[in-house]
């Protein structure tokens, strides 16, 4: 019965969790030893009012109760270490996997990063706390209770089997509810992690954009809106808790009425001396553990049902791709970069067409071009974010992609100007763990010239930034990161609007500075002062290459270049 309630999805989860079998096995020892102990209770508590109390056997009435009392106290501890370590396990687990998910993240292609952040957040956090103990607790879980199950049924059967029959005849009942409950605990579960996902994006994306919530006073606006959807996954929620609740609690219901009834029948069978006491309130508690196992393993099936949806939310970023780097070739000597004939298209949006270039060793060009005409994807077509989806980029007339993806990262630095700022030290953030000596360092950041605000902050070099960077200026961060990619000497610069935040005066002693390094520098601003500076510029409109020359040979040949420098480039 139990294979009706695995997905596809569930049964590779359980495939999965074999590589936590040595827990998975420590738990079902502790519960088996458990279920041992349990087994001898009930006949020794008969064999205590039976024959000890109701005969007056003073003798063996403390060695019975000691026994006893030492099996009690051994289910207890063995029950108190076998739930801490199911917790312990879980805490392992949980660590284990949000470490693998997080390395899989980092390892994907960033065109299959498709998810929002609240809705990968939620996959690493809650829904890992359902899939850690689906993984360590769902087997163990449903084998013991199925051998504690058959452990209660001998028992009843041996002390009264017409009292077992009437007890079993509550059985069918609880299938009943089981199956009433089955397809609508799958549909709610699926609806509530949708809802809470939602949610967890809407709280991040309002939270990060607090400063601008406050400055156009929408306070109320957002906390409607945010209302609106915490009430809607709300909603989901208690419908998914309404079928849990009442699948369990029907179980227990059955349970409770019971009681009353082996109370009757089973007086009624001792005062006609078919029945000893002892037997009666042996079989009576004993009875009660029947719908214990029956009720934890609906649970456990209603874990099954849920699995479904988590599952699947846990293999579809375990399964994402990888970044190919099937290349072997080191960074060349001499690199110049062509681009051949590439277009690229991003969800069914052609972002280029049909672009060549070429760029020659330590050339520096500036890209130009609307909103949206792709300079900043033909960057991250050269840094290997994506692949063209046709031509192809040249390195020394090879194909990028023969070349190792770490060496291509290594020598050719992409710079942003959003690029945020981890919440470590300034110093930190431009190390990123790696090793350089005070000379390096003192150089990198003399030429991104953040030498000359360090000394404004509280430990200048020691000061932590905050979260994305947020005690420094945009100006201020965008030299941190700048600093970031020279002290690591690339090759090939790239600065992406990497100077939008620094004032003109100092953005041109930083460009002043890197003329000392021996480097290609691809430049895409909005600052005139700037794209001066490049021995060639590129115009690019609607994804095309339109133009290409120096900046006085675009204004004549190129209306679009000229209409660009009179409507948007700061002079």
């Amino acid at each position: 019965m139990i294979s009706n309630f695995l997905s596809s999805n569930t049964k590779r989860l359980f495939k999965y969790s074999k590589k936590y079998q040595k827990k998975v096995c420590n738990i079902f020892a502790f519960f088996l030893s458990i279920e041992i102990l349990l087994l001898i209770q009930p006949f020794v508590l008969r064999y205590l009012i039976d024959d000890v109390m109701m005969q007056s056997n003073f003798s063996l009435l403390l060695p019975l109760i000691v026994i006893y009392l030492l099996l009690v106290i051994g289910h207890i501890t063995l029950n108190f270490f076998g739930n801490y370590y199911i917790m312990s396990y879980g805490a392992d687990v949980i660590k284990n996997e949000q470490l693998i998910l997080y390395e899989k993240l980092q390892k994907a292609p960033p065109i299959f990063l498709n998810f929002k952040i609240g809705d990968i957040l939620a996959r690493l956090t809650s829904d890992l706390e359902y899939i850690s103990n689906f993984l360590l607790m769902t087997k163990p879980s449903i084998i013991i209770n199925i051998i504690q199950f058959g452990r209660v049924s001998l028992i009843l059967f041996i002390f009264s089997w017409p009292l077992a029959l009437l007890t079993y005849a509550t059985i069918p009942i609880y299938f009943w509810i089981l199956k009433h409950f089955k397809t609508k605990l799958m549909e709610t579960s699926k609806e509530e992690r949708k809802g809470y996902s939602k949610v967890m994006e809407s709280l991040r994306e309002k939270i990060e954009n607090l400063n601008t919530i406050k400055l156009y006073k929408k306070e109320e606006f957002f906390q409607q809106k945010l209302k609106g959807e915490i009430e809607e996954w709300s909603e989901n929620k208690k419908q998914y808790v309404w079928n849990e609740v009442s699948l369990n609690r029907g179980l227990i219901f059955i349970s409770a009425i019971m009681t009353p009834i082996i109370l009757g029948f089973g007086g009624y069978m001792v005062m006609k001396d078919i029945l000893t006491l002892g037997t009666l309130i042996a079989f009576l508690g004993v009875s009660q553990g029947l719908y214990g196992p029956l009720n934890l393993i609906s649970g456990q099936l209603a874990t099954l049902q849920r699995a479904d949806t988590l599952s699947q939310r846990f293999f579809e970023i375990l399964d994402l791709p990888e970044e190919e780097s099937d290349g072997i070739l080191p960074f060349p000597k001499d690199y110049d970069i062509k681009y051949n004939n590439v277009s690229f298209t991003y969800k069914d949006e052609l972002v280029l067409k049909d672009i060549n270039l070429y760029i020659d060793k330590n050339e520096k060009i500036a890209i130009v071009g609307t909103s949206g005409s792709g300079k900043s994807t033909m960057m991250n077509l050269l840094v290997r974010l994506y692949d063209p989806t046709s031509g192809e980029i040249l390195l020394e007339d090879k194909n990028l992609k023969e070349y190792n993806l770490q060496e291509i990262r290594e020598h050719i630095k992409l710079v942003r100007g959003n690029d945020p700022l981890f919440n470590m030290s300034v110093k930190e953030n431009i190390m990123l763990g790696d090793e350089f000596s005070d000379q390096e360092f003192n150089k990198a950041v003399k030429k991104a010239k953040v030498d000359k605000f360090i000394n404004l902050l509280d430990e200048g070099y020691d000061t932590m930034v905050g979260e994305r960077g947020s005690k420094l200026s945009d100006g201020q961060r965008q030299r941190v990161a700048i600093a970031r990619a020279l002290i690591r000497n690339p090759k090939v610069l790239i600065l992406d609007e990497a100077t939008s935040g620094v004032d003109s005066q100092t953005e041109e002693e930083i460009f002043e500075e890197l003329k000392e390094y021996d480097m290609t520098l691809i430049i895409i601003s909005h600052r005139l002062s700037t794209i001066r500076k490049a021995d060639k510029v590129v115009v690019l409109k609607d994804g095309e290459i339109i133009g290409e020359g120096t900046h006085n040979e675009l204004i004549e040949s190129s209306p679009v270049y000229k209409e660009i420098i009179e409507s948007q480039l700061v002079v």
